[in-house]
Protein backbone atom coordinates (compact mmCIF):
# COMPACT_ATOMS: atom_id res chain seq x y z
CA UNK A 1 0.00 0.00 0.00
CA UNK A 2 1.19 3.48 -0.82
CA UNK A 3 2.62 5.44 2.14
CA UNK A 4 0.38 8.43 1.50
CA UNK A 5 -2.78 6.29 1.35
CA UNK A 6 -1.81 4.62 4.62
CA UNK A 7 -1.22 7.99 6.26
CA UNK A 8 -4.62 9.22 5.04
CA UNK A 9 -6.29 6.32 6.85
CA UNK A 10 -4.28 7.00 9.99
CA UNK A 11 -5.20 10.68 9.82
CA UNK A 12 -8.91 9.85 9.88
CA UNK A 13 -8.51 8.06 13.22
CA UNK A 14 -5.78 10.35 14.59
CA UNK A 15 -3.68 7.27 15.16
CA UNK A 16 -0.28 7.14 16.81
CA UNK A 17 2.64 6.54 14.46
CA UNK A 18 6.39 6.54 14.60
CA UNK A 19 8.08 8.17 11.63
CA UNK A 20 11.52 6.88 10.73
CA UNK A 21 13.92 9.09 8.80
CA UNK A 22 16.92 8.12 6.69
CA UNK A 23 19.40 9.51 9.24
CA UNK A 24 18.14 7.03 11.86
CA UNK A 25 16.05 9.46 13.91
CA UNK A 26 12.40 8.87 14.77
CA UNK A 27 9.42 10.97 15.76
CA UNK A 28 6.42 9.54 17.62
CA UNK A 29 3.09 11.34 17.60
CA UNK A 30 -0.53 11.48 16.51
CA UNK A 31 -1.35 12.20 12.88
CA UNK A 32 -3.46 15.36 12.56
CA UNK A 33 -3.51 16.25 8.88
CA UNK A 34 -2.02 15.10 5.61
CA UNK A 35 -1.29 17.63 2.91
CA UNK A 36 -0.13 17.21 -0.66
CA UNK A 37 3.51 16.82 0.32
CA UNK A 38 3.59 17.13 4.11
CA UNK A 39 2.29 15.52 7.28
CA UNK A 40 1.16 17.43 10.37
CA UNK A 41 1.45 15.62 13.66
CA UNK A 42 1.48 16.40 17.36
CA UNK A 43 3.86 14.91 19.86
CA UNK A 44 4.32 15.10 23.58
CA UNK A 45 8.09 14.99 23.87
CA UNK A 46 10.97 12.62 23.33
CA UNK A 47 10.86 9.54 25.57
CA UNK A 48 14.66 9.35 25.57
CA UNK A 49 14.70 12.71 27.42
CA UNK A 50 12.04 12.43 30.16
CA UNK A 51 12.80 15.86 31.63
CA UNK A 52 12.16 17.62 28.32
CA UNK A 53 8.66 16.32 27.57
CA UNK A 54 6.38 18.97 26.16
CA UNK A 55 3.70 19.43 23.55
CA UNK A 56 4.67 20.33 19.98
CA UNK A 57 3.28 20.21 16.47
CA UNK A 58 5.41 19.14 13.54
CA UNK A 59 5.11 19.70 9.80
CA UNK A 60 7.12 16.93 8.18
CA UNK A 61 7.80 16.82 4.43
CA UNK A 62 6.75 13.39 3.14
CA UNK A 63 9.95 13.16 1.12
CA UNK A 64 11.92 12.85 4.39
CA UNK A 65 9.92 9.90 5.74
CA UNK A 66 11.63 6.59 5.15
CA UNK A 67 9.05 4.32 6.82
CA UNK A 68 6.38 4.36 9.51
CA UNK A 69 5.56 2.14 12.47
CA UNK A 70 1.83 1.94 13.02
CA UNK A 71 1.54 -0.33 16.07
CA UNK A 72 3.90 -0.35 18.98
CA UNK A 73 3.72 -0.93 22.72
CA UNK A 74 5.42 2.46 23.16
CA UNK A 75 2.27 4.15 21.84
CA UNK A 76 0.41 3.25 25.04
CA UNK A 77 3.00 5.20 27.02
CA UNK A 78 2.71 8.05 24.53
CA UNK A 79 -1.06 8.13 25.02
CA UNK A 80 -0.61 8.16 28.80
CA UNK A 81 1.77 11.11 28.42
CA UNK A 82 -0.81 12.93 26.26
CA UNK A 83 -3.55 12.35 28.83
CA UNK A 84 -1.26 13.53 31.62
CA UNK A 85 -0.47 16.65 29.60
CA UNK A 86 -4.18 17.29 28.98
CA UNK A 87 -5.06 16.89 32.68
CA UNK A 88 -2.32 19.34 33.67
CA UNK A 89 -3.58 21.83 31.10
CA UNK A 90 -7.17 21.50 32.32
CA UNK A 91 -6.19 21.98 35.96
CA UNK A 92 -4.45 25.23 34.99
CA UNK A 93 -1.06 24.36 36.42
CA UNK A 94 0.72 25.96 33.48
CA UNK A 95 -0.24 27.84 30.36
CA UNK A 96 -0.06 25.66 27.28
CA UNK A 97 -0.86 26.40 23.65
CA UNK A 98 -4.37 25.56 22.54
CA UNK A 99 -4.46 21.99 21.27
CA UNK A 100 -7.03 20.05 19.30
CA UNK A 101 -9.02 17.51 21.25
Amino acid sequence: MNLKLRLERLCDTRAWVRLHFSDGTTLTGRVLRLGHDYLEMESYGDFDKPTGRDYSKHLVPLSLVKLITIESSAFAEAERQRLNFMSQAESGQESYPEIEK
